[in-house]
């Protein structure tokens, strides 16, 4: 049998490596950037650099998947299901209500933030299932779970950078978010997400033309 790659192969390869070259890159970028405390601000100060750390990543495969008709076909021809599978790590999530039960995070933002992360992260696994073993109405409980997961990731955004039912006297304090190593989570993993989420619904999308 011959294994070798073909040249209609190789721009997919290399669109894979190029993908995980990038998430690599970022993840060391903002890791080293939280590390060093940069990302620390108090709960009512600017949230302008979280914001733009967040964005980046997400505005930028939208931009690739609009002018490279490359990044259009890689994503198109990647597997649904793969795509979902790892938001099944999000029911870590329960994490943030430990650090509500401690008194280390609001609960404003732990009990939406745990709770909604638990449920995504527990619905991930099935939605794969079903898009894996192609059950009928997968790809409409896909599109659904996308967006529900997308939104789940923003409203925990807003709720933790607008310090909802934290006491007047703790807004000039150091944001836990914003501090190694919990500030990971949403410099790191929550832009990775988002993209993995604008993925799905860009090939789902691009696959009912």
């Amino acid at each position: 049998m011959n294994n070798a790659v073909t040249p209609q192969c190789q721009p997919r390869y290399r669109g894979v490596i190029i993908a995980l070259i990038l998430c690599l890159v970022w993840m060391v970028v903002t890791g080293v950037i939280g590390t060093l405390g940069l990302y620390e601000y108090p709960r009512n100060g600017s949230h302008l650099s979280m914001i733009i750390t967040v964005l980046i990543p997400t505005v930028l495969f939208a931009l690739l998947c609009i002018f490279s008709p490359a990044i259009r076909s890689w994503t198109k021809r990647l597997n649904l299901a793969m795509l979902t599978l790892p938001h099944a790590w999000r029911t870590v999530g329960f994490t943030f209500l430990v650090g509500w039960y401690y008194g280390i995070l609001p609960a404003g933002f732990a009990a939406p933030a745990g709770f909604g992360d638990f449920i995504i992260g527990i619905a991930a696994l099935f939605v794969a299932i079903a898009l894996w073993l192609q059950w009928s109405g997968a790809i409409r409980t896909a599109v659904w779970f996308h967006i529900l997961g997308m939104t789940d990731l923003f409203f925990a955004l807003l709720t933790g950078m607008t310090g909802f039912g934290i006491p007047d006297e703790q807004m000039t304090m150091v944001d836990p978010m914003t501090a190694f190593p919990l500030v990971i989570i949403p410099t790191v993993f929550v832009p990775l997400l988002l993209v993995a989420h604008v993925m799905a619904l860009t090939q789902i999308a691009m696959n009912r033309k």
